[in-house]
């Protein structure tokens, strides 16, 4: 059994759950085995020397000091034991004192070591309390020894040189020893601090870690049902749209076509639910996303059918300029829709009554660049570093009142890089605000 194991064997485990209780405990522990140990040589110091009464009170420590440790594995507070401890020397030392010669005695200078050792192994009040209690026994027998008092001597005279060069030096052992035990336990108390602070960081770094990411799985979320409350918005007006004629529609054949288109605005809403969950599940990774060949001219007048009626609402008309020899690109069909509708929509909402927005197709190295024009105010330049970014409000806003979430753009371009694609502003004094998207052509 190590000593280690030895110490804790006679600590309460009740002690464990405070770390300044069980450093306290520990000490108290070495300091009694130690001084058990140190009391247990001055009693055959005793012996030689002849001294009776030394016999007998350094018997009474070495057990006191292996007993009282038993103690500790009470619940007793820890000061009460440190105390008794003191008080174990200090009443051995005092009266062996008197006993001895008192001022003369080599056992005086002991008295010392009463004090030192409440402070060390208890507490400063202790220390105060034996201080003031050492300092009055010594000054008491001061007094004695002023006043021509003899005090008994009760150990062999004739060696009184040989009782001073043993017992002595004892003093500075016992407190050396005793300061060693104090700076071990604090040392280790300290290392045993700094290793739960660290832990303690570390923990608080994975606490900081998974807040964050917490925080973007929410931010995400929200993201999510934005995207799809936003670009919901068209298919469930068209459903709503065609639902109401129904209600006045009589002929057959209308109300066939008026299903027929449900069904597909109904597919459609569907399709875009199935793309945004994919895109977040795949978080964004473009290889994740399957990529076929799709004629963007075609796309391009699905969309402006869509949005006819939101531009004749507010008399603007749509050019289509296509110099484009090659309009085949690699990308993905719900995501093409959605760019090309945001952008519009947008050229629409932001333009004022009987402007023109034009849609002009070219081909450049390989890509298909497909920009949107439109007649509007225009992006701001200290606000162009903010198109693209999720909720941006800039100072221009759509001129008939149409909501505006600030989502549109920052979709467009998560929609392009998903198909390998770019999207940028271009300034030009002569026009509103013109939005560029380059796609890869195939073949």
């Amino acid at each position: 059994m190590n000593i280690g194991r030895l110490v804790d064997f006679f600590i309460s485990p009740s002690r464990y759950h405070d770390p300044e209780n069980l450093r306290r405990s520990r000490l108290f522990v070495r300091a009694c085995l130690l001084t058990s140990l140190f009391s247990n040589s001055y009693i055959w110091l005793s012996v030689y020397f002849q001294y009776d009464k030394g016999v007998y009170l350094m018997t009474y420590n070495v057990l006191g000091f292996l007993l009282i440790p038993l103690l500790a594995r009470t619940k007793l507070p820890i000061t009460w034991l440190g105390n008794l401890y003191v008080s174990i020397g200090a009443f051995a030392i005092l009266v062996l004192t008197y006993y001895s010669g008192g001022v003369w005695s080599a056992i005086y200078p002991w008295i010392i070591s009463i004090p030192v050792l409440a402070l060390l192994v208890v507490n400063k009040n202790a220390g105060i309390f034996w201080g003031l209690l050492s300092f009055g026994f010594m000054v008491w027998y001061a007094v004695l020894a002023v006043q021509g008092v003899e005090l008994p001597v009760e150990y062999n005279i004739e060696d009184r040189t040989l009782w001073y060069v043993t017992v002595v030096p004892g003093l500075l052992l016992i407190i050396l020893f005793i300061s060693f035990v104090f700076e071990f336990t604090q040392s280790k108390a300290l290392k045993d601090l700094e290793e739960s602070n660290a832990v303690l960081k570390t923990q608080k770094e994975t606490i900081a870690s998974q807040s964050k990411t917490l925080e973007k799985l929410i931010e995400e979320k929200d993201y999510i049902i934005r995207i799809l409350a936003h670009d919901l918005r068209n298919p469930l007006k068209n459903i709503t749209g065609l639902a109401q004629l129904l209600e006045l529609e009589d002929d057959a054949v209308r109300v066939k076509e008026c299903t027929a288109m449900i069904v597909q605005s109904s597919a459609k809403a569907q399709h875009l639910v199935n793309r945004v969950l994919e895109m977040d599940a795949s978080e964004q990774e473009v290889g994740a996303i399957k990529l076929s060949n799709i004629k963007l001219g075609a796309v391009l007048h699905q969309v402006l059918d869509t949005l006819t009626d939101a531009a004749k609402l507010k008399r603007i008309g749509i050019k289509v300029v296509n110099k484009a020899t090659n309009d085949i690109v690699l990308a993905e069909e719900t995501y093409l829709t959605l760019i090309l509708e945001n952008l519009i929509s947008n050229a629409i909402k932001f333009s004022e009554n009987n402007k023109t927005v034009t849609v002009k197709l070219e081909n450049e190295l390989g890509n298909l660049k497909v920009s949107i024009i439109d007649e509007g105010p225009g992006i701001e330049p200290e606000e162009e570093e903010m198109l693209f970014k999720k909720f941006s409000r800039l100072s221009a806003r759509p001129t008939a009142g149409e909501s505006s979430t600030g989502l549109g753009l920052s979709l467009v371009k998560r929609y392009v890089e998903l198909v390998d694609g770019k999207v940028w502003y271009e300034r030009d004094a002569s026009v509103g605000a013109t939005f560029v998207v380059e796609i890869k052509t195939v073949g």
